[in-house]
């Protein structure tokens, strides 16, 4: 994926709201999709310049902002651009994809981190411990908790998206 410019997202956006259309835009400028141009000037409309600076790395959503989006979304029957608007999130698809994995896996698909699955992670520990089979008090506790938590969103997600 080509990374475009502050200077170059700036001098676009700025035509695009003097009245040329995208696709004239993207011709001009030999952008692979107009589709590109619409997000940059409705972040640009919203947000302000600094939207359309270029971010350095992906930021990371916890469970309960995904939920709310979720609700948010289908409270009041949102487009995916509209609601990744609404929220100042760079990619539609983004939320699609929570849609997904609720569907699919209910609020565990939520929880998904970066880096090493959790699989890997346990399998490694349980080789490591053999000797001691019980989780600690302190453990367990801790697993109950997040475990509570979890069940807790879901349950405000699925009240929420009742009619």
């Amino acid at each position: 994926m080509v990374k475009f410019n502050l200077d170059f997202r700036i001098k676009v956006v700025t035509e695009y709201l003097s009245g040329i259309g995208s696709t004239s835009l993207a011709k001009k400028y030999r952008i692979s999709k107009e589709g590109i141009i619409l997000p940059w000037a409705s972040r640009f409309q919203k947000y302000g310049i600094n939207e359309l600076k270029l971010e350095s790395r992906k930021p990371e959503y916890s469970s309960q902002f995904k939920v709310d989006v979720l609700n948010w979304r289908k409270q009041h029957q949102a487009s995916l651009p509209v609601t990744a608007l609404h929220f100042n999130l760079t990619l539609p698809s983004t939320i699609w994809k929570w849609e997904r994995r609720f569907e699919e896996q209910g609020i565990v698909g939520l929880e998904r981190k970066r880096g090493k699955p959790k699989i890997m992670a346990k399998h490694k520990q349980m080789k490591s411990s053999k000797s001691s089979n019980k989780p600690t008090t302190a453990d367990e506790l801790k697993q109950l908790k997040q475990e509570n938590l979890m069940l807790k969103i879901e349950n405000e997600y699925l009240k929420n998206s009742r009619p």
